[in-house]
């Protein structure tokens, strides 16, 4: 039964991946409802954890939060100064980096990969723990799957290589639950990922998906998507998931 449900988190991932792609003549509203979310998850999520973490410092300041800057600042010099600019026939006119969104979702499949290794790890303790954690990867997967297909159709990827990075966040909590049981990871690295993904969390929201959803529709419509996401975001942490 334990090993029916740590397979779970494949189809609530392909689901929200496969929204996220229907959504041809509304991508504006996947944008704003994905950026939301992200801000969302950096805040009320991944932050709290990096300020509880035991982690060295760098002139005063904890690891992952540097890596969070460091991170955000790389995705920043690949999309402004590296490779060509081709334009986004899709979007006006806007540029699109495929490589640039191939990292981006190569990180939110490296985070389903943790939250797996959390819900394997949580079953070794109990089964009321695993399926407490089981429940919150539910929730979160759904939202990584949204958006590494609004972060890889954002900036230009081909159907194939999107759909394969979503199998990918799908197949990787999957992996990480049956693996989360015989591992033991250091508590450190993984706040030191934490902070890394929450850079890109950032940047892809801040830079891509919330602009997007402005481009594509009014005002009005941007600000309710994406208060949408982070409210969405919010009620989880509310509820402790």
């Amino acid at each position: 039964m334990v090993e029916l449900l740590k397979i779970l988190p494949f189809f609530t991932t392909i689901a929200g991946g496969l929204i996220a792609l229907r959504a041809r003549g509304r991508a504006h509203l996947v944008y704003g409802l994905a950026g939301g979310a992200m801000l969302g998850l950096v805040a009320f999520h991944l932050l709290p954890e990096l300020s509880e973490a035991d982690t060295p410092e760098f002139g005063h300041v904890p690891l992952p939060y540097l890596l969070l800057v460091g991170a955000f600042l790389l995705l920043f010099v690949l999309e402004e100064l590296i490779g060509p600019h081709p334009a986004d026939e899709d979007e006006g006119g806007e540029h699109r980096h495929p490589h640039v969104g191939l990292i981006g979702a190569i990180a939110l499949v490296v985070h389903s990969f943790l939250d797996g290794l959390a819900i394997g790890i949580g079953f070794g303790v109990s089964a009321t723990v695993g399926i407490a954690i089981l429940v919150a990867v539910l929730a979160h997967d759904f939202a990584d799957g949204m958006a590494t297909a609004a972060i890889m159709r954002k900036h230009g990827n081909p159907p194939t290589r999107t759909w394969a990075l979503i199998g990918a966040a799908a197949v990787a909590p999957v992996a990480g639950a049956f693996l989360g049981g015989a591992l033991d990871l250091p508590e450190s690295w993984i706040a030191d990922y934490a902070g890394f993904f929450a850079g890109t969390l950032l940047y892809f929201a801040t830079r891509d998906l919330i602009p997007g959803a402005r481009r594509g529709g009014s005002a009005r419509t941007a600000f309710a998507t994406v208060l949408l996401g982070v409210v969405g975001m919010w009620l989880l942490g509310v509820a402790g998931i």
